[in-house]
């Protein structure tokens, strides 16, 4: 099995959730409707071609990680928090995505091929600092935004490391390909579209 019948697996299995998030323009998955639009729309490349390039298969494998882990998060919380109430959910989506944020930055630094242990630890204090708030069901103050960015930022430099949001590069992407242009109707529209239909 290759990784795009694993994509068409997870989006068949996962149809009504991901329909769900999106024809709603969930909050939770705002931040990154840009690599959910440029995998399927990588998918559907690779489908009528039956060929990517090297770079395109990259672009599908990071993307299609990055929205398989996120949406695990976010319908694993929605089933054991929220017992599938999903306006309750929604209703902590501040909290969710600074989560997702987190993790994002804990996958980065394990990524790396220095010891960033302690660096990870005090990432991972903070996460348990959102998970009171969000075993509360409540939203973080926004203070703690630029709290993480107080942790992260000192990381990066000392590190002499640079972190590119992946959800910035696949806008970039997303407009280049065209997939949509630059407002949020037309990014959840664009979106909406690839996802609305199962796959073939």
């Amino acid at each position: 099995m290759d990784i795009y019948t694993d994509y068409a697996n997870w989006k068949f299995e996962n149809h009504d959730f991901i329909f769900q998030l999106v024809n709603s323009k969930s909050k939770t998955i705002a931040r990154f409707t840009s690599v959910i639009a440029v995998v399927d729309f990588l998918y559907d490349q690779y489908v009528d071609k039956k060929n990517l390039t090297p770079d395109e298969e990259v672009m599908f494998s990071v993307g299609f990680d990055f929205i398989h882990d996120n949406f695990y998060t976010i319908k694993t919380l929605l089933d054991s928090l929220f017992k599938g109430n999903y306006q309750e959910m929604e209703s902590c989506a501040k909290t969710i995505n600074l989560l997702l944020y987190v993790h994002e930055f804990q996958a980065e630094l394990l990524d790396q091929n220095i010891d960033l242990k302690k660096d990870i630890e005090v990432l991972d204090a903070f996460e348990e600092k959102v998970n009171i708030y969000l075993d509360k069901k409540e939203n973080v103050p926004d203070t703690f935004f630029p709290m993480l960015d107080d942790i992260v930022n000192p990381i990066f430099e000392r590190n002499d490391l640079e972190f590119n949001p992946i959800e910035s590069i696949y806008y970039e992407i997303a407009v280049e390909y065209g997939i949509y242009k630059n407002n949020e109707f037309d990014m959840y529209n664009a979106v909406f579209n690839l996802q609305k239909k199962k796959p073939r």
